[in-house]
């Protein structure tokens, strides 16, 4: 296996030298001083300085000021060793400081922080592509704007400080003042005709010309939130001053109705040529060499001491079985299911119903004949290919008059409910399975709230009477329908697949599982999804290693208790069926604070008399983009239909199950997996995507997390593992299902009116 692996960081050194800085107990006359506000912040040489020493006397964190390597009059002079690990916090924010003071140089940058650690953000001004939209009548100009994150870190695997330089995601500015965009508002007052209001602007850029001491004038750039620079009295002109694009201005310009371009090309490579020229413009000048000492020329190389790699048995899924009635396994899904569904759905009469615009009549006719009759792929019947085959149970028709036509384009919930109340749904028959196919007249990215709430609404009037439902999107499928025609193609009959294996778990079965065998181990998945500023909580247990489905539940960031509860419940309903089980692990979407919701878990295992190892996997909620693995070996081999050849194309994308081992903090191990479909010696298509790795916190508090090495191993197989049981598509995920699953039910939930609507445990009805 040829690999060259790397990692956008830039390693550079300590001073070898104690370094002078100035601390006080006061702010100086100009608060000009940094107050270190947390207690990691304090150097140990403060701490232990004469000068302080009563203020550390006493309990709680004294007021501690900084200015750094400036002097101030009233501040003390107190040399740190930046190797000591106890000041790794504050040397973060030294450095910051001099990053920030750097970067106010360039004439073409906006530097604003980033997060709650205060990282260095660069936004470029000369590198954006520049587009227009209309509306009203009147055009704008959008500006994007490339942004960059500098994060000062420590290798604490190979003991050396680095640069870490990542890419964001680009920002739109609307290249309009905000007095011209609040005054182009309607002049009637009673107009219905919508309009931009202050409240919609989020933050803004500023530009202000000032002077030096020399007399030369200088512009400084901001970029600040519109309401934090009003309430407290900032400098924001309003003939100047420009609104970045955020999600409410989007959504008034029609911007988030706008589908992102599908590409096929490595967003890896793009990456890169990005940092790369970032860092021989802006990190390759003598002005931050005097900065950072022997800052490196080439992003890092990873040390082969810290690469591991999950089993290659880890990628095996287990399927329906060939004709012989042996067991089916494929490391593909698309493969592997056209062997049948692992789990078959436990009715033997399934029956469809079709919920349509009248527009697309003729189209829902034909859906649900691909369905029963599997008549897409060639035009005669094709057994390969009927919705029974994916869900391993018969289909059929539902009685014609339960099939519902709506005119209502824009809101046809009325004309449903109504139809949900007639005698054909008071007395559907106990002995039939029925499933919803909605062709949803209404797109995705439908600006309005109460279009986007029309999903919501239908998929909790079907679920009240025990039905599933599968939405499709109709202009997305006639599409498909015309460019398959156009093309002499059968594209369609991926969306068709998807949507069967997505049947199939909503039905109770499970399209596929892992091949493993079970173990006494209960894994529990913690995601979450913000809504109208309101964070949910969901949580869905899986019984067992293979990853059998079991139950869910949701609740609010603040219901702390009743998510303990629930993962209470699922231990002792596991317990009840097999036995107690000999480990927990829970995959969790964030951090977890130890002191307040890692002891009500703790204390909750007490009660039940359960000593065994909790193990907590922090998993972050989307890819890596700010630590990237790189193969620069990396190559695909890609069909050229210009020249008709085949063609060895880069793609700078590891190897799926490589990961690294990023080293201690202060939350655990910290790993980077790599998630993605490039296997050794196979084919890999550009059409399965480039995801990025991702992060991975590794604890176990309970037992001061002292981890076996073939626990860790074990630990982050199974995070692969249960990345390829993903039931809405047979594409390989990023994620595990152990957050994507609770994510998607902490999104939908928020809009049911009746959080019971649906109790059957072992059904994905939310895919």
């Amino acid at each position: 296996m040829n690999e060259k692996l790397f990692l956008n960081t830039l390693t550079f050194e300590y001073p070898k030298e104690a370094v002078k800085l100035y601390f006080s107990a006061k702010d100086d006359a100009e608060r000009k001083s940094t107050r270190l506000k947390s207690p990691v912040l304090i150097p140990k040489e403060v701490k232990q300085s004469q000068i302080f020493s009563n203020l550390f006397a006493g309990n709680g964190t004294p007021t501690i000021y900084s200015s750094f390597s400036s002097p101030t009059e009233g501040f003390e002079v107190i040399a740190l060793d930046f190797n000591e690990p106890e000041n790794e916090y504050f040397v973060k924010r030294y450095y910051n400081r001099l990053l920030e003071k750097y970067f106010r140089y360039y004439d073409d940058v906006v530097v604003t922080k980033s997060g709650i650690t205060d990282d260095i953000q660069v936004w470029l001004l000369a590198n954006g592509d520049k587009k227009h939209i209309n509306h009203d009548n009147k055009q704008y100009e959008l500006i994007e704007m490339d942004r960059f994150t500098i994060r000062v870190k420590y290798d604490h695997y190979n003991n050396c400080p680095y640069l870490l330089v990542a890419n964001d995601r680009p920002a739109l500015m609307l290249n309009v003042p905000v007095a011209r965009l609040l005054a182009e508002g309607a002049n009637d007052p009673f107009t219905s005709k919508s309009s931009i209001t202050p409240s919609m602007i989020n933050k803004v850029m500023t530009r202000e010309v000032r002077k030096g001491s020399d007399g030369t004038e200088y512009v400084v750039r901001r970029i600040d939130r519109y309401d934090y620079l009003q309430s407290h009295n900032k400098y924001c002109p309003p003939e100047t001053t420009r609104p970045i694009m955020s999600g409410e201005l989007k959504r008034f310009f029609g911007l988030d109705k706008h589908e992102e371009t599908r590409t096929f090309e490595s967003k890896y490579i793009k990456y890169l040529e990005k940092i790369e020229n970032f860092r021989k413009k802006f990190l390759n000048t003598k002005d931050i060499e005097r900065i950072f000492p022997n800052l490196a020329y080439e992003f890092t190389k990873v040390n082969p001491l810290q690469v591991g790699e999950t089993s290659s048995s880890k990628r095996m899924l287990i399927f329906g079985k060939d004709s012989n009635g042996n067991d089916v396994r494929n490391v593909r899904q698309q493969y592997g299911v056209n062997s049948g569904p692992r789990i078959k759905c436990p009715y033997t009469d399934i029956q469809l119903i079709a919920i349509y615009h009248t527009s697309d009549k003729k189209y829902a006719s034909h859906l649900l004949g691909y369905f029963r009759n599997g008549n897409y792929c060639s035009g005669n019947n094709d057994e390969r290919k009927k919705l029974e085959m994916y869900i391993g149970t018969n289909v059929s028709y539902a009685d014609k008059l339960l099939h519902i036509e709506f005119k209502d384009m824009l809101n046809p919930t009325r004309e449903i409910e109504e139809a949900l109340y007639g005698k054909e749904y008071r007395n559907l028959n106990p002995k039939i399975k029925y499933v919803g196919i909605y062709v949803s007249p209404i797109h995705k990215y439908a600006s309005s709230k109460e279009s986007k709430e029309c999903y919501y609404k239908i998929k909790e009037m079907f679920l009240k009477h025990n039905i599933p439902t599968q939405c499709i999107d109709s202009n997305r499928m006639r599409g498909q329908l015309e460019r398959d025609v156009k093309k002499n193609r059968k594209d369609f009959i991926y969306t068709l697949q998807n949507m069967g294996i997505a049947i199939c778990a909503k039905l109770g079965g499970s399209p596929w599982l892992l091949d493993e065998i079970e173990k006494k181990e209960l894994i529990i998945g913690i995601g979450a999804f913000r809504s109208d500023n309101q964070q949910y909580i969901g949580a869905a247990f899986s019984f067992d290693n293979t990853g059998v489905f079991n139950d869910y539940s949701y609740f609010q960031k603040s219901e702390l208790d009743e998510l303990v509860g629930a993962i209470k419940m699922a231990i002792i309903r596991y317990s009840a069926v097999n036995s107690q089980p000999e480990r927990i692990i829970i995959h969790y979407y964030k951090k977890i604070s130890r002191k307040r919701e890692f002891k009500k878990v703790e204390d909750m295992l007490k009660s039940l008399n359960l000593n065994v190892p909790v193990f907590i996997v922090t998993i972050n909620k989307t890819e890596s983009e700010d630590i990237v693995l790189f193969d620069e070996e990396s190559t695909y081999t890609s069909y050229n239909y210009q020249t008709r050849q085949n063609e060895v194309v880069k793609s700078l994308m590891p190897y799926s199950g490589k990961w690294v081992n990023l080293g201690p903090s202060k939350e655990g191990h910290r790993y980077l997996l790599c998630n993605n479909t490039r296997y050794e010696n196979e084919r890999f298509s550009n059409m399965d995507g480039f995801p990025f790795p991702i992060k991975l916190t590794i604890a176990c508090p309970n037992r001061n997390d002292k981890i076996e090495t073939p626990v860790v191993q074990q630990l982050i197989d199974q995070v692969y593992q249960f990345s390829r049981i993903y039931w809405k598509s047979v594409k390989q995920q990023g994620l595990p299902v152990t957050i994507k699953y609770p994510e998607m039910i902490a999104e939908i939930m928020p809009h049911f009116n009746d959080k019971t609507v649906y109790t059957d445990n072992n059904c994905l009805w939310f895919l």
